[in-house]
């Protein structure tokens, strides 16, 4: 297809659906400190996968603080800043809160440490007559020098002020506060996609009207995640457009490593959960290649640090392994399944030889990787394959498709 990828709309109130807990919450903590109530908890963080409306709630909870008298509320957003020296970032950072919210900005042509020291006078004095709302939007995703630059001068001691709430959003590994109200004094709070078919009718009605009669094949689809609503909905035939949804997906990657990171998502989408063990049989299937198979550790796990840098998989305790965001995982799926169902037979054919080896050369666990076995032939056969059909790993002979070259493989 030729069809530009879809921008996703701006945020807007009237635009605005669902949320009502996550702003309710928000909005209670900061009636508390308007009124001059001690909160021993005044950090919140919402994490939640790409495409939850992160960002949108926060522009929300911003709109609704400037309705709320004794309030000021600052907006930040740290992928503005992504390309940026973490020193000259955070000095932009403190111009910009020093004109939003005190009226002018702090000294410059001093050090950042400086510029810090008169800032924080200035906001006390503020602090005297209003509260403080500071959001901070992706803030996981920001790199690690940024954010701690930017605690060290800016959010640190902003949060240890009493009359001072944070707001923070962020998907993927969680960056190790040192403030203890950003780490130990931080409340969670995962932000789901819309549950009910009703959420993605209203969201449909309120951003993509016309799209509305595809809603129950959107919501099907997507899973109720927000932004792949309005993506699948940008097209006329939602299921035919999955390829560009999941480019759009993808939209935080940088377009230099998007191609790799797709490939690699791609390749691991099939399974529940993967480490370094199970990346080079899933590579091999993929390209059709078996010299996959006994690539180095270390490129493993460049393929595995590739797909958590970008935070669209996370480590999961219970799995056993790391867990690929749900509306990711299964929208690059089945875009395998209908536009290249041979790869995606072979994808599930190598899973269920990898596990049955492992059910049976590992007694201990075998009933763990048996079950995973199982889930895969279960696929199989639900798509009209059958498992035994599978070839083995010996027997493996496909051609190769797209073989990336070394330098992208070692990315």
């Amino acid at each position: 297809m030729n069809q530009q990828p879809v921008k996703p709309p701006d945020y807007s109130p009237d635009k605005f659906v669902d949320r009502e807990e996550e702003t309710d919450k928000v909005m209670k903590k900061v009636n508390a400190l308007v009124q001059k109530s001690a909160l021993d908890k005044r950090t919140i963080v919402f994490t939640g996968e790409r495409g939850t409306g992160k960002s949108w709630l926060l522009a929300h909870l911003r709109d609704k603080m400037k309705e709320q008298d004794g309030i000021a509320a600052f907006l930040l957003n740290l992928a503005d800043y992504v390309t940026e020296d973490p020193l000259l970032a955070v000095m932009e950072v403190l111009k910009k809160f020093g004109s939003d919210v005190l009226g002018r900005q702090p000294v410059t042509g001093v050090t950042l440490a400086e510029m810090s020291r008169a800032l924080m006078p200035e906001v006390r004095r503020t602090l005297e007559t209003r509260s403080l709302a500071i959001l901070v939007d992706s803030a996981y995703e920001a790199d690690w020098k940024m954010l701690t630059v930017l605690e060290d001068y800016f959010l640190g001691p902003l949060a240890a002020e009493p009359n001072v709430l944070v707001v923070m959003t962020g998907r993927g590994r969680p960056y190790p506060w040192k403030t203890p109200e950003l780490r130990l004094k931080a409340e969670f709070e995962d932000l789901k996609p819309f549950e009910k078919p009703e959420t993605t009718i209203e969201q449909l009605q309120r951003q993509k009207p016309k799209a509305v009669p595809k809603a129950k094949e959107i919501h099907q689809l997507s899973g109720g995640n927000p932004l792949a609503n309005i993506l699948l909905a940008s097209y006329e035939n939602p299921a035919q457009a999955l390829d560009q949804v999941v480019e759009g997906l993808l939209g935080t990657v940088p377009t230099d490593q998007r191609p790799i990171v797709r490939k690699y998502l791609e390749a691991l989408c099939v399974l529940r959960a993967f480490d370094e063990e199970r990346i080079p049989a899933m590579l091999a299937a993929y390209y059709g290649d078996r010299t996959y198979r006994t690539q180095p550790f270390a490129r493993n796990r460049r393929v595995r640090e590739a797909i958590v840098r970008w935070a669209f998989a996370r480590w999961d305790e219970a799995q056993g392994g790391y867990v690929i965001d749900e509306v990711i995982r299964t929208l690059i799926e089945h875009y395998l399944k209908e536009a290249i169902p041979q790869k995606w037979q072979a994808l599930h054919c190598a899973a269920y030889r990898l596990y049955e080896k492992w059910a049976a050369d590992y007694p201990q666990s075998r009933e763990r990787w048996q079950q995973e076995a199982d889930y895969h032939g279960g696929r199989l056969r639900e798509a009209g394959f059958s498992p035994k059909d599978c070839p083995s790993p010996e027997d493996e002979d496909q051609a190769s498709i797209e073989l990336p070259t070394a330098a992208a493989v070692s990315a």
